[in-house]
């Protein structure tokens, strides 16, 4: 034979080798699609092959061939869905009592100095609880400049999620408490301003440009539409994306008509109406209802937060410990709200109309996107996203509907729907695989057996043990 095609045929073999010792294969599972209908979104006794980052194959478990030397998961009793993505949290926040000194002030016990510091150091933690949680990517919407930096270091990290960022909200007021020398908030008072500030973020590469809507009795409406025109205007010339905060529906719709493209929060005064409906339509816009993130406040502020199953597994011991100082802080040193937080004995509830909203907006055909907002006080990076789930289904929403919320149209958010959010030959390997139907109970997705990202497998339970050394 030939000596080329001697050293061909080596060549091939080798590398042949080499992919089967770098594949997963899944033998027997049920797979379920969330961007199908039932019940064409359910095949059960697959085997899902994994060559590299990429899934290579989907077939029934009789038919398709398991590579010699490929690491094999016995599927039987399984289910794999897609990696969750948390389409809205904030690392330079922790969830803890000392993370948002603007709202409830601290300083006196944890100076919000320390806290930030602790968040940079913790960010290797922060990033495994998140794929502990079956959360594979997230979208930072929003922080200070070294976002940017938080971005890279998740880049370089196996043990980490992918990462969407937005750089420092440009707003209509300020948070003077927030400003440490690189404030995550940037007050802007008119076009120009924003148009110089998107500029300078331009610079670092954001996935999305966020504007802060903040809309108080007695504010121009008018001149602030202009101002979030300004800057929708600016980002969209560079080919970035611009996110909103509006949280009532004449401020949404303002929001929409300068050219939002992604709402982060519910509609909470009021029932959407046809013209917000038909706004978002137009634009193409993503919904992002987080619907627990108030509700944490509210029962952290008033000592009254205590952790789901889910969150005593899968959350920061350090965040964990730190929920519980309330009761051990000095009443001298509580900020006065939360010293009246503390007399309100009535128990946080979901609010109704967030509720009808986000069916509303599921029915008009808008895509919505799962978001936790978490880093705020309450609302804890990693497992916070099992209350999210909880509340979309009580809205209204199905769990294969809710799921697709949390795959699809996060991939959606992301701006990689060609890439992840679905399970195909070709798409990168970010899933999950469960103990129990994610069909039959949405808190099923906590039920982790192991999380695959890029083409890496993890179990939960060892990212939890390995948090000691980070």
């Amino acid at each position: 034979m030939n000596v080329k095609i001697l050293l061909a045929v080596a060549l091939l073999a080798s590398l042949a080798g080499h992919a089967a010792e770098n594949s997963i294969a899944i033998v027997g599972a049920t797979v379920i699609h969330p961007e199908r209908e039932l019940p064409a979104a359910v095949e059960r006794d697959r085997t899902v092959l994994i060559t590299g980052n990429r899934i290579v194959r989907i077939g029934p478990r009789a038919g398709t061939r398991v590579p010699a030397g490929a690491t094999r998961i016995d599927g039987k009793g399984k289910w794999v869905v897609p990696g969750l993505v948390d389409a809205h949290v904030h690392f330079f926040q922790s969830g803890n009592l000392y993370t948002r000194p603007d709202v409830a002030d601290f300083n006196a016990v944890v100076p919000y100095v320390e806290e930030v510091a602790r968040n940079k150091a913790r960010l290797p933690a922060t990033f495994k609880l998140w794929l502990a949680s079956g959360v594979t990517s997230v979208v930072d919407i929003g922080g200070p400049y070294w976002n940017f930096e938080m971005r890279d270091a998740a880049r370089k990290s196996s043990a980490a999620p992918r990462v969407a960022v937005a750089g420092p909200l440009i707003s209509m007021i300020d948070r003077p408490k927030l400003d440490l020398g690189d404030p995550p908030i940037v007050k802007v008072t008119t076009a120009d301003e924003a148009r110089t500030l998107v500029q300078r973020e331009l610079a670092y590469k954001p996935d999305f440009i966020k504007v802060w809507f903040i809309h108080r009795p007695g504010d121009d409406l008018a001149a602030q539409e202009a101002i979030v025109k300004a800057t929708a205007d600016a980002a969209h010339a560079a080919g970035v994306r611009l996110a909103v905060h509006a949280t009532e529906l004449e401020v949404a719709k303002a929001a929409l008509r300068a050219g939002a493209d992604y709402l982060v929060h519910s509609v909470e005064d009021a029932p959407v109406d046809q013209e917000f409906l038909a706004l978002a339509k137009k634009n193409r816009a993503l919904y992002c209802p987080t619907l627990f993130v108030v509700m944490g406040y509210r029962y952290a502020l008033s000592n009254t937060w205590r952790p789901t199953p889910a969150e005593r597994r899968l959350a920061d011991p350090q965040i964990l410990a730190a929920m519980g100082d309330l009761a051990r802080i000095p009443p001298e040193k509580l900020p006065e709200r939360v010293a009246k937080a503390m007399a309100d004995t009535a128990s946080p509830e979901p609010s109704a109309v967030e509720l009808q909203n986000l069916r509303t907006v599921w029915d008009a055909g808008i895509p919505v996107a799962m978001g936790t907002d978490a880093g705020n006080i309450g609302t804890l990076h990693g497992p916070s996203v099992f209350r999210e789930l909880g509340l979309m289904v009580q809205a209204g929403l199905t769990p294969l509907q809710v799921l697709r919320a949390a795959t699809v149209n996060g991939a959606r958010t992301m701006g990689l729907e060609r890439e992840l959010g679905t399970l195909a030959p070709g798409k990168l390997a970010d899933l999950l695989i469960l103990d129990a139907d994610p069909l039959a109970d949405v808190q099923n997705l906590a039920r982790i057996h192991r999380v695959i990202k890029d083409g890496q497998l993890f179990a939960p339970e060892e990212l939890m043990r390995s948090l000691s050394g980070t």
